[in-house]
């Protein structure tokens, strides 16, 4: 089945006459990259469109894996006008113009490319100056792309580049072509060392033969002719629509059952669109006795290995149909499937061959074969990753509240014993040969191996059956997250398995000295940090990361990694939370580096509110007159003022006040804080502003005397401190702090 033959590429018309066109063909660029090149370059010619002055209108980036497509329509004939007025020095240093102009009014002159004569004396609210209008030369728009066109390629986000040719390059793939046009008219264009004509190719499957075009008009009939759909969107959703088409029609001549479905999967057509430039869909299958290798080593061949849709039964079971997209729709369909299914049949042969192989040996049988895997160089083997897993498991378990731990169907002692052996069993299965061969795979198949191996226990089912399944549930899920769209794991131990194996995967690599750096992450230690952050968040256990840090401090021996430990987790924080909060809230919200990631995240959740409230700019100015009393001092030193050494009536009410609101308890707010009540705090502390701003007006806090002065600023200390809980408001934008 073909595409149709319609375009999105706007059709032929006048409209294209003042549209201008760059198309650069390459051989095929990565799938992986066309995305992030195609945004780039879009927004890069909408500035250089508006820098050039060719009016407002549109900047399109389409194109195919074979050739990136650059349009430009509704441009004017020539760039708009464009005056602006420059201003100089004061006009008391122009000497008197224009018979005696001072150096500075010469200078000035110069500087702009003018004569002393049109210089003038312009009037600005700061005074007078010297100033002169500048005028630049307005050119044709033809003249203007040949500059524009090029710059659009400049300083794009190119992981790596490539050169080829006698000089050619640099760009992501060797550049085999260029056509720019104007309209009709052909343009002097250099992409990369190549300089345009007025010659494009046909797809590849119909050759990839030189075409002359001659003009937009022309070169749109040419892609309505090629049935190429030059919109990626476009392109992805067709796909999907010829996807399900391919099925009906499978089902309706009896070859695919009734109720099979594909199984959605924008992600795959998201890549797929950019393989292609034309296509179409092939249906196949695979030996039904596959279909008892594990769902998720199907799916990798199929999806992963060789990017084919997975197709699925009503009940949920995968079957041994699949849907694949051939980038020939001029090829022998039935040779087509032929060489799909021999590819899938093979893989999922060698995969059989491992699975057999492997479960020849129990799991933990592989433990042993982890002594010659190199954790970090430098830091030891993933034995040694274990040894520091079973003892960061034991402390992450003794912070677990007991009621987890129960819900678990687990007591604590039955935990402690069962996450120690998954320490090491977790990473079992990375020494199977299933796992070397399909990498993505590491976790799943360890925890469909522990399942095989209890088949009797999981038959009889009972408390030993439902700790399998926790077990295995564990080692399937320690992974996650694997990014930042993934979900979390759901078990307990799988949770604590992820948490220990994401720090531990941190600690190993700043240990081992691999610290990112700019775009430099090789081993994804910041993906392990916001996996960190992210569970801590979730699970709310009362484990902060200067904790965490003084507990890696031990982990590696004769090695110390929390300087950048915490340099890292600091700088992990703030980019983790800016993902959903402004930055500014993000500074008056990371207060202290001991406290719970929960409890940053309730705070910034509340803040995020509060301070859209009427009274939050008092509030704000409160704690910022506050912190510039006590400004060098901080709010750390709170003890408790003497009520006796209080003279006025405004510092007497204050301390009653305090008093009444349990701030001068020992603990002070800090219960409310650890519990996430910032409402409580925001309206206790609101209880406060004019109280003190009556004590600022009658009472001089900085007196002569020692013990007064120091008494009365104990007393705001303890105030300080209490609004401090909810973050650092005197850090607010400045219109909520009056500024």
């Amino acid at each position: 089945m073909t595409t149709g033959q319609s375009s999105h590429f706007p059709k032929p018309s006048h409209a294209l006459d003042q549209a201008a066109l760059l198309e650069v063909g390459c051989e095929e660029l990565p799938a992986g990259v066309l995305p992030a090149l195609r945004e780039a370059m879009e927004i890069r010619a909408r500035s250089l469109r508006q820098d050039f002055r060719l009016g407002p209108g549109s900047a399109r980036v389409l194109g195919t894996p074979s050739r990136l497509i650059l349009l430009l329509e509704n441009l004017p004939e020539e760039q708009a006008p464009f005056r602006e007025t420059v201003f100089g020095p004061p006009a008391r240093l122009a000497g008197t113009l224009p018979d005696a102009p001072s150096p500075q009014a010469l200078g000035f002159a110069r500087s702009q490319g003018v004569s002393v004569q049109e210089i003038r004396i312009e009037k600005t609210p700061r005074g007078e100056y010297l100033a002169v209008d500048k005028t630049l030369e307005i050119r044709k728009t033809s003249d203007v792309l040949s500059e524009l066109f090029p710059q659009t390629l400049d300083n794009l986000p190119l992981p790596k580049t490539m050169r080829w040719g006698s000089g050619e390059g640099p760009f992501l793939r060797p550049v085999l072509w260029v056509m720019a046009f104007w309209g009709d008219l052909p343009l002097d264009v250099r992409v990369a060392g190549v300089l345009s004509g007025t010659t494009t190719r046909s797809p590849r499957f119909s050759g990839f033969l030189p075409r002359p075009v001659r003009g937009i008009s022309h070169y749109a009939t040419l892609l309505e002719e090629w049935g190429i759909e030059a919109d990626p969107v476009k392109r992805g959703e067709k796909i999907e629509k010829d996807l399900d088409l391919a099925l009906r029609m499978e089902q309706d001549v009896g070859k695919i059952l009734p109720g099979v479905v594909r199984r959605p999967d924008a992600g795959l057509t998201d890549e797929v669109r950019d393989l292609v430039e034309s296509y179409r869909v092939i249906a196949g299958s695979f030996p039904e006795h596959y279909l008892d290798l594990p769902p998720e080593l199907i799916q990798t061949v199929l999806r992963v290995h060789q990017r084919f849709y997975v197709l699925e039964k009503p009940d949920g079971t995968l079957s041994c149909r699949f849907l694949a997209i051939s980038g020939n729709p001029n090829a022998d369909a039935s040779l087509v499937q032929a060489g799909f299914e021999k590819v899938v049949r093979a893989r999922l042969e060698d995969a059989q061959y491992y699975l057999n192989r492997d479960r020849a040996r129990p799991l933990s049988s592989y433990v042993s074969d982890l002594d010659g895997m190199v954790f970090f160089p430098g830091v030891g083997t993933l034995s040694d990753k274990i040894r520091m897993a079973r003892e960061l498991s034991g402390w992450i378990l003794e912070h677990v509240p007991e009621k987890e731990v129960s819900a678990s169907g687990l007591s604590r002692g039955e935990m402690a014993e069962s996450l120690d052996s998954l320490c090491a069993l977790a990473k079992a299965d990375l020494a199977t040969g299933l796992v070397r061969e399909f990498t993505e795979l590491e976790g799943v198949i360890g925890a469909s191996y522990w399942l095989a191996e209890h088949r009797e226990i999981l038959s009889r089912d009972g408390k030993d059956a439902r700790r399998i399944r926790l077990e295995s549930a564990a080692i399937r899920e320690h992974y996650r997250p694997r990014h930042a769209q993934d979900v979390l794991p759901e078990t307990l131990p799988g949770r604590i398995l992820s948490l220990v194996d994401k720090v531990l995967h941190q600690v190993g690599g700043l240990a081992g000295g691999f610290v990112p750096t700019g775009s430099m992450d090789p081993y994804a230690l910041r993906r392990a940090a916001n996996g960190m952050i992210a569970l801590l968040r979730e699970t709310g256990w009362p484990i902060g990361l200067s904790a965490m840090l003084a507990k890696a401090r031990t982990l590696v021996p004769g090695k110390d990694p929390s300087a950048d430990l915490e340099k890292f987790w600091k700088e992990r924080l703030v980019s983790y939370w800016e993902r959903e909060y402004p930055s500014t809230l993000v500074r008056m919200a990371l207060v202290d580096f001991s406290e719970t990631v929960w409890r940053t995240g309730s705070r910034l959740a509340f803040l995020k509110e509060a301070l859209e409230r009427p009274e939050a700019p008092s509030l704000v100015a409160l704690h910022t007159r506050l912190s510039n009393i006590l400004s060098g001092e901080g709010s750390g030193s709170t003890l408790r003022p003497d009520p006796t050494l209080f003279q006025q009536s405004a510092e007497k009410d204050l301390f009653r006040l305090a008093e009444k609101a349990g701030l001068l308890e020992d603990t002070g707010w800090t219960e409310k804080a650890q519990n996430g009540d910032w409402e409580g705090i925001w309206k206790a502390s609101l209880v406060f502003v004019d109280p003190v701003g009556t004590l600022f007006e009658t009472v001089m806090v900085n007196d002569p005397d020692p013990a007064l002065r120091e008494n009365r600023r104990r007393l705001l200390r303890v105030l300080a401190a209490g609004i401090s809980l909810l973050g650092r408001l005197d850090q607010a934008p400045a219109p909520l702090r009056g500024g």
